[in-house]
């Protein structure tokens, strides 16, 4: 397999054109300080990777990011809102404009529901009739290399990879400016792994409105999916910057750490 889904022309957003901006972001479980300190912007129409060993709170800023996780001090402004401070009808709204996709998006598909029940929902949450999108359930299907037949089916009657598929169908559907995408190759096998970051590599040809966090532990697929690479351990930011400029020259010891950890060192390629 190989791989290119960056887009080396694509321009780098100025500053103020964040999607997401944190500020001295704090997040506590009880007495267990989870993320520390966190200052991060993540621009509009980039693939940003989180990386990190297990438990460096990849997920936890992710899931404050579509609000799961409540922050427990700092700011965390996303799509222009501040999420401390919206009211729940504006907060209802936002999170419309942001999907989660999960490691394996079974738990979040509706087993009593086909996947046209599903994506009408996404399409209009007040009249979900699958009948009346019908066109566009067809059409986001085969934008995720799925046939309109599925659409009858059942969650339960997929594998891992196509319900992956199914779940960004459903983020299309909705609308979402950001995906934010959780590990959502690690648990398939490496051919499936391929199938999906190809697929990602062509839902983004041409594409400067959506955004996407992608969580991995795998800095092969990051290096394969993403534009910017933000570094995490321990709840603290390490490092951040384009993906590229990190691999090639890394500031942080933990960053050389991780990288020099991967079967070929540093340069590697997925392959």
């Amino acid at each position: 397999m190989s791989v290119t889904v960056k887009d080396e022309a694509r321009p780098v957003p100025a500053e103020d054109d964040a999607i997401v901006r944190a500020r001295e972001l704090n997040l506590s479980f009880g007495y267990h300080h989870v993320l520390k300190d966190i200052d991060l912007d993540i621009p509009r129409g980039r693939v940003v990777g989180l990386v990190g060993e297990s438990g460096s709170g990849k997920s936890t800023l992710a899931k404050a990011i579509v609000g799961i996780n409540r922050i427990s001090s700092g700011s965390l402004t996303v799509a222009g809102a501040e999420l401390a401070r919206a009211k729940r009808r504006a907060r209802h709204a936002l999170y419309r404009r942001i999907q989660y996709i999960p490691q394996d998006p079974y738990s979040s598909l509706d087993p009593r529901r086909t996947i046209a029940q599903t994506l009408a929902e996404a399409f209009d949450p007040k009249s979900a009739n699958p009948r009346s999108h019908a066109e566009e359930i067809a059409a986001v299907l085969e934008s995720v290399q799925l046939p309109a037949s599925v659409a009858e089916r059942y969650p339960h009657e997929f594998s891992g990879g196509q319900r992956q598929r199914i779940a960004i169908a459903r983020a299309l559907a909705v609308g979402a400016e950001l995906f934010v995408a959780d590990e959502i190759t690690s648990a398939l096998d490496v051919s499936v792994q391929a199938e999906i970051i190809r697929l990602l590599a062509r839902l983004r040809e041409g594409d400067a409105e959506h955004s996407m966090i992608f969580i991995t532990h795998n800095l092969a697929v990051a290096q394969a999916v993403c534009d910017d690479i933000v570094v995490m351990r321990a709840g603290r930011i390490v490092e951040v910057g384009e993906l590229d400029r990190v691999f090639a020259a890394p500031q942080a010891d933990y960053t050389r750490t991780l990288l020099d950890s991967v079967p070929g060192g540093k340069g590697f390629k997925l392959s």
